[in-house]
């Protein structure tokens, strides 16, 4: 399933999230906006690391991989992303019926 989010979470700057994902694992994310983070390839990294990961958990295993990876975040937050995520499971689940973490 797909799914994607435009906001502006709290306190942070605007973020892009599209997600691909399949049985409430992430196939792939793509997370773009107008935050910060340092060093660049290290964030692209611990976004590819996404994969795999279940959907319920995606924000602590952004966490892990940007610290992993020396990686700082301004006008953004793993909860953020992981909040925007819920939302885009729980949006497609109300417009499939109930079928959004498939």
């Amino acid at each position: 399933m797909t799914g994607s989010y435009i906001g502006k979470p709290a306190g942070g700057k605007l973020l892009r999230l599209s997600l691909e994902w399949e049985g409430g694992a992430v196939v792939r994310a793509a997370i773009r906006g107008d935050f910060f983070a340092h060093p660049e390839e290290g964030f692209d990294e611990a976004e590819a690391a996404l994969a795999g990961t279940p959907v319920a958990r995606i924000a602590e295993t952004f966490a892990r991989e940007l610290s992993a990876r020396g990686v700082e975040l301004l006008g953004l937050s793993p909860a953020d992303i992981g909040a925007a995520a819920s939302s885009i499971v729980a949006s497609r689940a109300a417009e499939d019926g109930g079928e959004g973490g498939s």
